[in-house]
């Protein structure tokens, strides 16, 4: 493969990804409107808008370093929004 066909592909796994967990996260806080799953939600979404961008113009994203904090942040957002929620979900149940 060569080099741009193998980075579209590897851009949109990432872009597709992001978008399956999502539509996973937005099915579970539908369920239970969750505040944790709003947070979780809403820092998918950012992070699938920072990935749209990096697919379609990665070395004018890579090239801020306050734009390449973002999307890991945005993960660890994501993780608290999922923690917030699983702790409240094992306090309800029995």
């Amino acid at each position: 493969m060569d080099q741009h066909m193998m980075q579209t592909l590897q851009a949109s796994c990432s872009v597709l990804g992001a978008v399956l967990v999502l539509a996973a996260l937005v099915l579970l806080w539908w369920k239970s409107h969750s505040p944790w799953l709003l947070l979780a939600v809403a820092a998918e979404g950012i992070s699938l808008l920072f990935r749209l961008a990096f697919a379609v113009a990665a070395s004018v994203m890579s090239a801020s370093s306050i734009l390449m904090l973002i999307l890991p942040m945005t993960g660890l957002l994501v993780a608290a929004g999922l923690l917030g929620y699983a702790v409240d979900a094992s306090n309800r149940r029995p």
